[in-house]
């Protein structure tokens, strides 16, 4: 059965064009960004239609290694990213995660906000990165931001 689709928004009080290079660039990403407390160690990110994602993360824990690859869908710079959003789990008994991943960046009045939408794409219980995660991730993104 599908679950629901998460959303979540946050404001930050940097620029939508930095907040969309933190989102975006391998520097940025490899500071903020630690799903499950790992680090990313590797990137590929082409940002256009039908460009190809793959992130691999270091496994501290020694239970399984960690990537996340997908695919563009549509691309309009510093205001919105729609892509495929594939968890793959080494060694894990679960089935991976398939997702789309939809992420507005806007302005605000203040600086920015971020508007993700992960609807899950696969009929398969599986590894579901979930809201706490985003949030942790979004909090992560936020102290990045200010420095």
């Amino acid at each position: 059965m599908k679950k629901e689709p998460i959303s979540l928004t946050k404001n930050f009080t940097a620029t939508k064009a930095e907040l969309y290079k933190a989102w975006t660039e391998e520097t940025a990403l490899k500071s903020w960004w630690k799903p499950a407390g790992r680090n990313l160690t590797s990137i590929e990110n082409e940002i256009k239609e039908g460009g190809k994602i793959l992130y691999k993360f270091d496994d501290p824990s020694q239970e399984g290694q960690l990537t996340i690859e997908g695919e563009y869908k549509s691309v309009l710079p510093e205001q919105k990213l729609v892509y495929s959003w594939n968890w793959i789990m080494d060694d894990q008994p679960l089935e991976n995660g398939n997702y789309l991943l939809n992420v507005e960046f806007k302005d605000e009045e203040e600086g920015s906000q971020i508007a993700i939408t992960q609807e899950n794409e696969s009929e398969q219980e599986g590894i579901h990165p979930h809201q706490e995660g985003w949030e942790i991730a979004l909090t992560a993104l936020k102290y990045y931001l200010k420095g």
